[in-house]
Order: C-alpha cells, then structure tokens, then sequence
C-alpha cells in the first residue's frame, strides 16, 4: 500500500497565496486611469458594483460613474473641445491684447512734459463788492478784480453781515452779461405763491439785483433773470446731500452753468458733521466743470467756521467776516473808530490760486444795495490795491 504523501509547508502555502485571476480591465479604460489590481481589494467601500467586462459606453447614462469615466476617456482621447483657459492666466499667454479704446490704468497717469501750455494766469470774476479787492494779482501790486475764476469760495460770518445780499448782487451783475448763473437754496422757502404778506426770498433778491445793476423790474427780468437758475435744496423737505448732488449736477450740464451761489453750505447737511467732506467733493466737480461757486457759511460763537478748519483747508479761498471790538483809543483812532466801538471786518484767510491782501478790510454796508463795500476809515497802513 503505498504511503500517502502529506503536503509540506511550503506546498500548502504556495497554494494558499496562488494568485487569484484578475477581472481585465477592458482595452478602452486602460488610457483612463492607472491600472491596479482589483481582486484583492474590496470594492464595496469604494464605488458601486458594476459589471467591467462587458461596459457599453452609450449605455451608461443612468450611472453617474461611469458617465464621468466616459467623460473623461473622450477628454483624454481628444473627443471634446479644449478646455477654458483660466482668465487668470490669459495675462501671461502672450496674446495680444484686445484693443477697445479704454487706456486702463494710464488714464489717471499725466506727463505734464508731454501736456500743451501748462502755465496759466488767474482771471477773476467781478462781482462789485469788497470781494474783489482781497485777491491780488501774481506780482502782489494790484487787486485781482474779482473772486478767483473755476474756484470754490467760502464766505463765512455771522448773521446779518449782508453775506447774501453781497452774493446776490453779484450773481446779477455776472447774469446780467450773458453767462447762466445758478443760486442754490437751503435755508428757507424762495416763492410764495399765496399772498402771505411775506416778503419772500425771490422778491428780495430781485430787489437786490435791481438795486445793484440800476435797472427797472422789466428789463431787470429781460436781461438778468432770463439767466437765473434757482434750485431748491432745503432741508426741511427731506432732501439729503446725494439730492444736491444728483441735482446739482443735472442743473449745471443742462443749462451750462460757470457761477453759482450756495446760501448756504451748512444747510445741505442738516448734521452738519460733514461740511468739509462735502465741500471737497463739490469742490473737485466744479474743477472739472470750470464752475465759480461762492458757498455762503455761518460761524460757531467761537468765531470758527462750521466745519472748522478742515472746511478752511478744503475750499480754494476762505473770506471771513468778523466783529472786532476797538478795546482802546490807539486801534480807535488806527481804524478810524471809537473807543469800544465795534466795526466788522474781512479777512481773505487764504486763496490757492492768488496772492491773497495780508491784513484784514473795514467794510460797511452800501446804502441802497446792503452790498458790504470798503470802508472809508480803512487805514493807511493797510491801503487798498487798485485793479490793474
């Protein structure tokens, strides 16, 4: 009887560990995705089960694997269209670029070697009161012979100085040439159609504007108010600054409007916290517009205009009016006063375009007009430059 044969260890193991047949891969999925060996790994964990031998491509649209794999055999195959670049890379693709007329971030760059005349002479606009004489004429020699010209203007005093009146009367004589002119309201109501008894803002600026250009009420409204543009901005209605804004430049480029009174700047801003802030805004449009803006203020008890000196720092030119008191006989008999007599004064704080006078004009209220003018107790020590 022969003997059975008992396996040896290293024959058993040899069976054990004989390779299992590996599922093929069909020829299609082998430029898909590496090849790895599928019999060893459970692939209830990893992706539904599903047949590989006999896959049909068209028939797969139900499953959303297989579908991504046919996606991506067509990508690799050449089966779609190139994929999108990046727009983030377009910059480093060496196309050339689209030309469409926009110079992107060379707009807000200027070479002034390469701009045309560059140097320019200040030119003012006159308006007939004591405002022409505060700015001067580069050499310092002669009174400019109006506010400075495509300024923004900040005239600041207390109540009842002829602030307005000074205004108004010059923006008929400037309506009264030809030019259209804008007055912006902030303050109080301009017409009353009643008969309330009240004499109202646009009665008093036409009395004022014929008082100043010597005309009668018909020619008056003929050649001046034929010019005048009064926009309504008061607070009390609800309006806001962007309101102004919106409307302030509506008003300016339709009717090609270069002066323009504000009575007054403070009101625009019922807060009254961003005075300044508006101000440079308003003043950097009127720049570009080439638009004379005189911005009528009001001062704090202190003395300080309202918005401080970031206003004073803002705007192109600060004219301050002030009441001083002759505290003694010298300044009495210096300003052509009594002793503890008050008299106003006015100052031009600064002016970015112009030489500005360097000491302080006694002005009075012109009979008739309420228009402040010079003095005629101003000081010899502080004499008044004629136009040139």
């Amino acid at each position: 009887m022969a003997k059975k044969k008992t396996p040896s260890p290293s024959s058993e193991a040899s069976a054990v560990q004989a390779p299992v047949p590996q599922p093929v891969m069909p020829q299609a999925m082998t430029g898909m995705m590496p090849q790895m060996p599928m019999g060893g790994m459970p692939m209830s964990g990893m992706m539904p089960q599903m047949p590989m031998g006999g896959m049909q491509m068209p028939g797969m649209q139900g499953n959303p694997m297989m579908a991504m794999m046919q996606m991506m055999q067509m990508m690799m195959g050449g089966g779609l269209s190139p994929a999108v670049v990046d727009p983030s890379a377009l910059p480093f693709t060496g196309a050339a670029p689209i030309q469409d007329g926009d110079r992107g971030l060379d707009a807000d760059i200027i070479r002034p070697a390469l701009l045309g005349k560059c140097i320019k002479t200040q030119q003012g606009v006159k308006l007939g009161s004591v405002l022409d004489v505060l700015c001067l004429t580069d050499d310092r020699t002669h009174a400019l012979g109006g506010v400075p010209k495509g300024c923004t203007i900040a005239l600041a005093g207390p109540p009842g100085k002829g602030k307005t009146r000074t205004v108004l009367a010059g923006l008929s004589k400037v309506a009264r040439e030809g030019h259209p002119v804008g007055f912006v309201i902030a303050e109080e109501g301009f017409y009353n159609e009643e008969e309330a008894g009240r004499d109202d803002l646009c009665s008093r600026m036409i009395k004022i504007g014929m008082s100043a250009t010597g005309l009668d009420e018909k020619t008056f409204t003929k050649e001046v108010l034929e010019n005048v543009f009064v926009l309504q901005s008061q607070y009390h209605k609800g309006q806001t600054w962007d309101d102004f804004v919106t409307k302030y430049r509506y008003l300016v480029e339709k009717e090609k409007i270069r002066f323009v009174v504000i009575d007054s700047l403070n009101m625009l801003d019922p807060t009254k916290n961003r005075t300044a802030d508006n101000l440079s805004a308003l003043k950097t449009y009127n720049h570009e517009k080439g638009i004379t803006c005189i911005c009528v203020g009001q001062i704090r008890d202190t003395g300080v205009p309202v918005g401080g000196e970031a206003l004073m720092h803002t705007a192109d030119a600060v004219f301050l009016i002030e009441e001083m008191s002759l505290g003694s006989k010298e300044i009495a008999e210096f300003w052509g006063g009594k002793y503890r007599d008050k008299i106003d004064i006015i100052t031009a704080i600064k002016s970015v375009t112009t030489p500005v006078l360097p000491y302080p004009v006694r002005v009075e209220r012109e009979a008739g007009t309420g228009i402040l003018i010079v003095h005629p107790g101003q000081p010899r020590d502080y004499p008044i430059l004629v136009e040139k």
